[in-house]
C-alpha cells in the first residue's frame, strides 16, 4: 500500500525529478521498453534480459515484488536455462 511507503519518493518525472505521489501510469511507464527473450539451442535455453534501473528496482521493492517474480518463471519445464 502506498501509505506504507512513508515519505519515500520515486525519481520518475523528467530529469529524474522526485514524485511524492506518482500515478499508476507513471509507475508503469518506468517499465516501458523492458524486454527479455529466450533462445533455444537443442535442449538448452538461454535467456537474455534488460538490466533493471535503480528506480525500477526501488519500485519493485516498494511494491513487495522480487525481481525474480517480475521476470516470471526463468526455467522452461523440462529444459535447462541459463540467464544472461
Amino acid at each position: 500500500k502506498r501509505k506504507d511507503w512513508g515519505n519515500k519518493t520515486l525519481p520518475i518525472y523528467p530529469e529524474s525529478r522526485d514524485a511524492y505521489h506518482p500515478t499508476t501510469s507513471k509507475i508503469l511507464d518506468a517499465f516501458d521498453g523492458i524486454s527479455s527473450y529466450q533462445v533455444r539451442m537443442g535442449q538448452m535455453t538461454k535467456e537474455f534480459r534488460d538490466s533493471l534501473t535503480q528506480t525500477q528496482e526501488q519500485i519493485l521493492n516498494l511494491l513487495g515484488i522480487s525481481s525474480d517474480y517480475y521476470w516470471g518463471q526463468s526455467v522452461v519445464e523440462g529444459e535447462k536455462s541459463e540467464k544472461t
